[in-house]
């Protein structure tokens, strides 16, 4: 590991604000649910890293998903509006 990446070094000393996900926070919830999550690198020093680019199938998929109950939700929605509609119109 590179000084730069260790608490108290370069993105410290530069004030320097990274984003991320937090991988043992990543390791327990796939733990959870079952998930054998290959992306998680824990080292013996307790530094994890996650491999962001093994992210990208999941998280595509996931959306495509997501997207897919949007759109039955909206479906359903608007037949209840619909309905909603014919009967207020009695």
């Amino acid at each position: 590991m590179d000084s730069k990446d260790e608490p108290g070094g370069y993105f410290t000393e530069k004030k320097i604000t990274c984003s991320g996900f937090i991988a043992q926070v990543a390791e327990v919830a796939a733990k959870s649910i079952g998930f054998d999550f290959s992306e998680v690198d824990a080292h013996e020093n307790e530094y994890y890293g996650l491999r962001y680019a093994e992210f990208v199938v999941p998280l595509v998929k996931a959306v495509q998903e997501q997207q897919l109950m949007i759109e039955q939700l909206q479906q359903a929605n608007a037949e209840l509006l619909r309905r909603l509609y014919d009967l207020e119109k009695k």
